[in-house]
């Protein structure tokens, strides 16, 4: 019912959380961010407290392979869940549970974790990972020639938000959730050296009821990032 995109950048110190849904609020139940820790997300037939287990889990050292290992061992509906979990230094992992609704899966590369299910197929995810990489590559070239250097630390994670956003977009535009659209939420954080509750978030949105919930979240991000 909800695809999702957990992604880092080691390099800068960002970590972020999206996701998407025809579902109602769906940024309140699906995905949460700790700066110390990671960022995880609990999806399909939602099990919110999953979410605190995975980052507990990995504040304890464990890493996203492991964590995605006990889910079973958590969660006597496990066959149900799609969760997944991502490192601030790229590691990730996700699991879905044979019970989820097809079209379900995930794809994960260093740095980024996409996750979905009850989507129109494959391509959903595909494009929301190509997006992401391709914006990514672009601001590598751009930093060769001396951008990264020369530009804030704000501006930085402007353009890490953006990305996460349009990727998020691009999956919708791809197919999205077979069933159609309604809610959206972006999260995104600085690394922090220590977990507080709750936890310091630069940018935290939600479209909870919305005809097009990834354009409206668009705008709410560039209001933000203007202010």
């Amino acid at each position: 019912m909800t695809f999702t995109l957990l992604a880092a950048d080691p390099g800068h110190g960002l970590l972020a959380a999206a996701t998407a849904s025809r579902s109602l609020a769906v940024g309140n139940a699906v995905i949460a961010v700790d700066p110390a820790v990671g960022a995880v997300a609990s999806q399909a037939w939602t099990n919110r407290a999953l979410r605190a287990r995975m980052l507990d889990a990995l504040a304890a050292g464990r890493v996203p392979a492991e964590v995605m290992a006990e889910v079973p061992r958590w969660d006597e509906g496990a066959a149900l869940r799609q969760v997944a979990a991502l490192l601030p230094d790229g590691r990730g992992e996700a699991r879905t549970g044979e019970g989820t609704t097809p079209w379900a899966g995930a794809v994960v590369r260093p740095g980024v974790v996409a996750v979905g299910n009850l989507l129109t197929g494959p391509e959903v995810l595909d494009a929301v990972v190509a997006r992401f990489g391709a914006l990514s590559s672009a601001a590598g070239e751009d930093a060769e020639g001396g951008w990264e250097a020369t530009t804030a630390a704000d501006d930085v994670l402007a353009a890490f938000a953006r990305r996460v956003v349009a990727a998020m977009q691009a999956g919708e535009d791809a197919g999205g959730d077979r069933r159609g659209r309604q809610s959206a939420a972006v999260v995104v954080s600085r690394r922090r050296p220590e977990r507080a509750h709750p936890p310091e978030l630069e940018i935290d949105l939600r479209v909870d009821d919305a005809a097009e919930p990834l354009h409206e979240l668009a705008r709410l991000l560039e209001t933000q990032l203007a202010g």
